[in-house]
């Protein structure tokens, strides 16, 4: 059988994920080595608990102050961002970029 590599894993992991079957009937529905598919989850396990899922981005509404201040942002996961309001329409731009 060929190598395969994290992108190949990761979507079969995400179908896998998705579907009704244990890992060892997806495997067997796809003809994958049940060795290998073990050996990925455990690295999607260690990844996760490592904090090194994927980046979710969640819809903010930015309006700009009428007068002078601070904007100050904030996150769950306790970051924070402090910048003067005339700094607001930058800040504005670079969300609307975001995908």
């Amino acid at each position: 059988m060929a190598r395969r590599g994290a992108e190949f894993w990761r979507g079969q992991l995400e179908a896998w994920h998705r579907s009704d079957l244990t890992q060892r009937e997806y495997c067997a529905t796809h003809g994958l080595s049940e060795k290998s598919f073990y050996r990925w989850r455990g690295k999607e396990k260690e990844a996760r608990a490592a904090g090194q899922s994927a980046l979710t981005l969640v819809p903010v509404n930015v309006s700009v102050p009428a007068t002078g201040g601070i904007v100050r942002l904030h996150s769950p996961g306790g970051w924070r961002i402090e910048l003067s309001a005339g700094e607001a329409p930058w800040l504005t731009d670079l969300l609307r970029q975001l995908p």
